[in-house]
Parts: structure tokens; C-alpha cells; sequence
């Protein structure tokens, strides 16, 4: 599983060892990418302090440390993510898209991917497809068994605005 394979090449690297030498507390809670349809993207992996509260972030294509940033979560801990436990790669979790796509929103082009592997209440693979139209198509599917847990589309535009 390519994700997988990037993780080991990361932690395998003099930056991350670095890393995991000089900072206590830090776990894996996230590999994401975000890419042009039609184009080969890289992996970024997320880790997690909950003593800070941050996010250190890396990039793989080249290796590199991002500063690290305030977790982006609505509240509590993040849970750690467990690559183990991820059975379905990321080709695979995309040809669900696709397939679950052509099914329900054929007319919808896509324009870019935003994958994220994590654990919500399961490891999760977490997919959104922004469209031509302006509109967010976002998957979610068990990593362990690649059931759909849900689907729904929604205009960009209407992010930010509260609904009466």
C-alpha cells in the first residue's frame, strides 16, 4: 500500500528521526494529499502532541518538517491513527469514489482530490472531490472493510453561511 510505504520512508528519514529524537509526545494521527484529478500527488503525515494541543506536519516529496500548527478539531483529543489497522489502500478507496460518483453524480467533473486517513470513530478514509461546479463531493469509507459510511455533496458556496 503506497500510504503505507511513504509512512515507512518518512520515518525512516534523518529528518524525522531528528524528530522523534528532540520532541516527546508526538503520534501519528493523519496522512493526507491534495491533488489535481488527473495528476499524482504526494503524502503529508500529521502528528499529534495533546500536552500542546499542535500538529507537526511532514511532507514527503521532498521529506520536510512543517512548523508546527494549532490542531484543527472541533473538540478533545485526537485520536491516533493506526496504519495496521487500514486494510484498502488509497487507489482503492478512489476507485470507490469514482464508482459511487458515476452512480449518483454523473454530471459532476472533478477538479481536485483532498484525501485524509484517519480515525474518526474508525480508521477512516476521508475523501472529498471539488468539482467544476464549484461543488464538494465527500466520502467517507471504513479502511478496514471499504463500506461507504456516507456521501453527500454541497456547493462550495454555501461554506461559512449559517443556515436559519
Amino acid at each position: 500500500m503506497a500510504v503505507k510505504k511513504e509512512y515507512e520512508k518518512l520515518i525512516a528519514s534523518d529528518e524525522y528521526k531528528d524528530f522523534e529524537k528532540n520532541e516527546e509526545g508526538f503520534y501519528l494521527v493523519h496522512a493526507s494529499m491534495i491533488r489535481e484529478y488527473s495528476k499524482k500527488g504526494s503524502w503529508e503525515f500529521g502528528f499529534y502532541n495533546e500536552s500542546r494541543d499542535r500538529i507537526v506536519t511532514f511532507g514527503t516529496e521532498p521529506i520536510a518538517r512543517q512548523p508546527e500548527q494549532e490542531a484543527f478539531k472541533k473538540e478533545g483529543i485526537i485520536s491516533p491513527l493506526d496504519l495496521e489497522k487500514v486494510k484498502i489502500g488509497y487507489e482503492m478507496a478512489m476507485t470507490i469514489c469514482e464508482k459511487l460518483r458515476m452512480e449518483k453524480y454523473s454530471s459532476e467533473s472533478i477538479n481536485k482530490v483532498i484525501a485524509i486517513l484517519q480515525k474518526l470513530h474508525k480508521q477512516v478514509w476521508n475523501i472529498t472531490l471539488v468539482t467544476t461546479a464549484f461543488n464538494l463531493i465527500n466520502v467517507k469509507i471504513d479502511a478496514a472493510t471499504a463500506d461507504i459510511i456516507s456521501s453527500n455533496i454541497s456547493s462550495i458556496l454555501n461554506l461559512g453561511v449559517r443556515q436559519a
